[in-house]
């Protein structure tokens, strides 16, 4: 990926609160703001010069998570029905990939909107208190799973890079939502000490934290198909 320093005359993409840089290795942000001093990164889409050339893969880099393996085939057999099949296999790459970025995308809301739910003026947990948590991290697991079942789909050459930026210019993806849902999960788990596998993507610039979720990896079996 070049230096944005020398890469002023380049066409610039923004996705959402990306940070400057990533390490495909561990997925782990590099925590600088934008003057490139050490801090927060501004929570406003930024825009990255990119090469145009490779543009689809600093998109599907973002929505890969190291944590996961999800395939396309997964996320397939998960979102689609038997009977849809046909009218599945008759969309285009492009739109199956606004599919699956949308249903992501809703996931994200429904995890947020789960977790707004959750009082933190409680001493103990109740048990609602713990289902609820437990619903907001099958969803948010569900929607970081489809994400990285895209990315996978780009790796293995199924969708290029015309097709994965145009499927997220077209879709509800929206980097913003992760990060309020990010919020409200850190929010629940400070107030009743939940484990949790911190957000292991590198959609918007988060500083890293030790921890584990149980369950946390791969896609939820119970991903309701609704295609």
């Amino acid at each position: 990926m070049s230096d944005p320093s020398d890469s002023a005359d380049r066409e610039t993409y923004s996705l959402g609160a990306q940070p400057e840089a990533t390490d495909r290795s561990d997925g782990a942000s590099n925590g600088r703001s934008s003057d490139g001093t050490d801090g927060p990164v501004d929570d406003e889409a930024m825009g990255v010069p990119i090469p145009d050339e490779h543009v689809g893969a600093f998109v599907a880099e973002a929505f890969e998570d190291p944590e996961r393996t999800t395939t396309w085939a997964d996320v397939v057999d998960a979102m689609v029905a038997p009977d849809a099949r046909d009218a599945w296999e008759g969309l285009s790459v492009a739109e199956q990939t606004v599919e699956v970025l949308g249903q992501a995308a809703e996931y994200d809301r429904r995890a947020t909107d789960e977790l707004e739910r959750i009082p933190t003026n409680r001493g103990e947990p109740t048990p609602e208190i713990r289902s609820s948590f437990a619903e907001a991290r099958r969803l948010r697991r569900n929607a970081d799973a489809f994400r990285d079942g895209v990315a996978a789909a780009y790796a293995d050459g199924r969708i290029d890079d015309d097709e994965l930026v145009a499927a997220v210019e077209e879709s509800d993806f929206d980097t913003g939502q992760i990060a309020r849902r990010e919020d409200e999960l850190e929010r629940v788990t400070s107030a009743y000490d939940f484990d949790y596998r911190p957000y292991g993507g590198t959609l918007f610039d988060e500083e890293q934290a030790d921890g584990s979720e149980a369950g946390g990896g791969g896609r939820d079996p119970d991903i309701p198909e609704t295609f």
